[in-house]
């Protein structure tokens, strides 16, 4: 049996009220270690303000932290924040991956308010250090969601994974293959990509009232590439259940499944996973292994 033991000073990042962009919520963290130090990205969202015309808009955007431990967190500051019309609605649910000497920091970009299926697509900022973004691209041009990339080259080609459809259900987790980073972002790419999506999705259990979503960026494990994923049950006939899954993947041909966990690691029990700014949700968008360990 798998067991998950909640860290007792949770939550490790808490609204700031002081700051406006910060202030309503912070949540859905993303974490990538280097040397000592831990780097943290997270969706926040500000307190209601009148945004292009419309009121009472919560806009989200990307914030930064840092650590010593992983779990004491300070050096809070604003880092991605809607600029290009694509994302000019909300900039949300960050997943970094560090990719040779560059972090790769993939997001939910919103183009519309109320938010459309055909406006929630992805975008990536690209960072040295986190002093500032070097490029910013739109990525997809369809419905997609939570993309991250494989930590290191597979077969000599740029590894991601991402949602396909996660508002045009039934959602898919696919993989892609980039030859270059420029194709990240190429719309030729993707539509090429798409005439095949069947070819490049993972077969994960689902029953047919279902969602599913990708969670942390891909770790690499001797026996494979674990990814931890949300499995939500009886999304389409309420009340859901928020579930935190992981698949086992093989290591040069991560469309292979090894395994699969036959249970889930956590579903939503404490205070602070039952209520906040969407209640009932525990949802696992960055993870790390040190020591054998999973957090």
């Amino acid at each position: 049996m798998i067991k998950a033991k909640r860290y007792q000073g949770n939550p490790i990042l808490a609204p700031n009220e002081e700051r406006n962009w910060e202030a309503v919520a912070v949540f859905n963290g993303s974490i990538v270690k280097e040397r000592e130090k831990y780097h943290l990205v997270y969706r926040a969202t500000s307190s209601p303000q009148r945004y292009f015309a419309k009121d009472n808009i919560e806009l989200s955007s990307i914030g930064y932290a840092q650590s010593n431990d992983g779990l004491t967190f300070e050096n809070r500051k604003l880092f991605i924040t809607p600029e290009y019309n694509w994302e000019q609605f909300g900039c949300e649910d960050p997943r970094v991956t560090k990719l040779g000497d560059k972090y790769f920091i993939f997001y939910t970009a919103l183009a519309d308010h109320p938010h459309t299926s055909s406006g929630i697509k992805i975008g990536v900022a690209i960072t040295k250090d986190f002093s500032k973004t070097e490029e910013k691209h739109q990525v997809t041009h369809f419905n997609s969601k939570a993309m991250a990339l494989f930590s290191e080259k597979i077969n000599g080609k740029i590894g991601a994974i991402l949602t396909v459809g996660t508002d045009r259900p039934p959602a898919k987790i696919a993989l892609a293959f980039f030859d270059k980073k420029e194709q990240i972002w190429s719309k030729d790419y993707w539509e090429n990509w798409l005439s095949s999506l069947e070819k490049y999705t993972l077969p994960l259990p689902q029953e047919k009232n279902d969602h599913l979503e990708v969670g942390a960026p891909p770790l690499k494990t001797e026996a494979g590439w674990l990814l931890v994923y949300c499995h939500i049950k009886n999304y389409f006939s309420p009340p859901p259940v928020f579930e935190i899954r992981a698949v086992l993947l093989d290591l040069k041909n991560p469309l292979k499944i090894l395994g699969t966990t036959t249970q889930p690691l956590l579903a939503p029990k404490e205070e602070y996973e039952r209520f906040g700014k969407v209640p009932n949700v525990i949802f696992p968008s960055g993870a790390l292994i040190e020591k054998e360990v999973l957090s």
